[in-house]
């Protein structure tokens, strides 16, 4: 069964100002769940208190050195790690890809976020040591 909500709501980790209620800057709907998709895909294992598993471990990976099965585990990893702990989406594809010349791994997580109507949405992100 999937979550159905109208609306979503998180508050910035940035923990920015608002300039009219001087509270924590919030996120709403789309913004709210592409940044819990992001935080999911930066944390490592051993980063999270009592969660010893939560996060993609992509980071750790960055200093192994690559090779083309990489691709297909870190794949596993960030649609287990965002399906297990981000309820509001469904993984719809992952992207990886290396430059060695620039020792530089791209990654690109499509998602559909399960809500009132469902939406599709992405985020890319370039790992560089």
């Amino acid at each position: 069964m999937a979550l159905i909500s109208k609306s979503f709501r998180d508050f910035s980790l940035t923990f920015e100002k608002n300039a009219v209620t001087n509270d924590v800057l919030a996120l709403n709907n789309e913004a709210a769940i592409k940044e819990a998709v992001k935080n999911i895909v930066f944390y490592n294992f051993y980063e999270k208190p009592f969660d010893m598993a939560f996060g993609g471990n992509v980071i750790g990976l960055l200093f192994d050195n690559y090779t083309p099965n990489d691709a297909q585990k870190i794949k596993r990893r960030l649609k287990k790690a965002i399906n297990t702990h981000e309820p509001r989406v469904a993984v719809y594809e992952i992207k990886c890809k290396w430059t060695e010349d620039r020792n530089q791994l791209d990654v690109s997580v499509a998602y559909v976020i399960m809500g009132i109507p469902p939406t599709f949405d992405s985020i890319s992100i370039a790992f560089k040591p």
